[in-house]
């Protein structure tokens, strides 16, 4: 297993993190195995397990506990990731096809539910009521993000208020969570746990931003998905909401077009991406993911200096300067 670089600081927890988690994918059905070890194996930087044991070791949490409940941040994340490309139809996942494209919808459905009962199971077991319950709002967070989003498509008057409900709850607040369970394990002070749940909320919002913006720059090949995919499903990003600030009418007009036409062309993709471009709105997003960078950091400052925060320190720049 490669260790994300940041991550070297809680190396053994890791490889203890992944072992634990190839006992959990246990079952007597063959496409369980079959489709969540595809998925298992498909990498990721293990950036939920990562940051749930470091904020657990910031508080010194005991490792019996902390490890299965960081395995089981990525069990929920796996889950959503399943339902979300079938949802979107997706193809394509970390560069390679997606489970739901190897094995179908109905099994990638499954597997993913098979996936969040696990982790259920496990919060229970060795997280105790605080963290179930924690991760149970999660859950229903990121569902209810999802919908929110699908409710808001072609939507170009979308507010920025409504934006950052729909991102909180779709990508901030599994990372909050993870930060703030690894806290509550180590049986954090108040001020403690408030502190790593924001951190892990201001780098959950420049996650999905930075994300947003690699929509409008990058090529299939850098993401590992179809570029332009969020103007091809008709969501309004930050960098599109940035940009319609500054339009025309009859730009707002031709944009409303092209996100409400359900098979829009390459030339009308290009059309969208182009408007964005020349606004500036992927520069203005990236400037706001670093604003968000800075406040995470500053959330931190209750902690003594370790390697363990500037780990997180490391991470949320990681977050704004990687190229995917």
């Amino acid at each position: 297993m490669k260790i994300f670089k940041p991550f070297e600081v809680v190396r053994e927890e890791l490889l203890s993190v992944e072992e634990f988690s190839r006992e959990l994918l246990s079952s007597k059905v063959s496409l369980v195995l079959r489709a969540g070890g595809y998925i298992l194996d498909s990498g990721g930087k293990r950036v939920r397990p990562g940051l749930t044991v470091i904020a657990g070791k910031l508080v010194e949490a005991p490792l019996d506990r902390l490890i299965p409940v960081a395995t089981v941040m990525e069990y929920m994340h796996t889950a959503t990731l399943l339902h979300d490309d079938i949802v979107d139809g997706a193809k394509l996942r970390r560069g390679r096809p997606s489970v739901n494209a190897v094995f179908g919808n109905d099994v990638a459905v499954l597997v993913g539910d098979y996936m969040f009962a696990k982790a259920i199971y496990v919060l229970a077991v060795y997280g105790g009521p605080e963290v179930l319950k924690t991760a149970a709002k999660t859950v229903q967070d990121m569902a209810e993000g999802e919908l929110l989003q699908l409710e808001k498509i072609g939507n170009i008057n979308l507010t920025e208020e409504e934006y950052f409900d729909i991102i909180y709850r779709k990508t901030a607040s599994l990372l909050s969570t993870c930060c703030e369970c690894g806290a509550i394990v180590g049986g954090a002070s108040e001020k403690e746990r408030k502190a790593l749940k924001d951190y892990g909320t201001y780098i959950g919002y420049a996650f999905q931003l930075v994300d947003d913006a690699f929509d409008y720059i990058s090529d299939e090949k850098t993401i590992g998905k179809p570029a332009g995919n969020d103007i091809r499903e008709g969501k309004v990003t930050y960098p599109l909401l940035w940009a319609l600030k500054r339009a025309t009418e009859e730009e707002r007009e031709a944009v409303e077009r092209v996100l409400n036409n359900p098979s829009p062309t390459k030339e009308e993709i290009e059309l969208v991406r182009n408007f964005v471009l020349e606004k500036g709105g992927e520069k203005a997003t990236f400037e706001l993911a670093r604003d968000f960078v800075k406040r995470a950091k500053e959330s931190l400052e209750i902690f003594k200096e370790s390697p363990l925060k500037k780990a997180l320190f490391e991470v949320a720049d990681f977050i704004v300067e990687r190229t995917y």
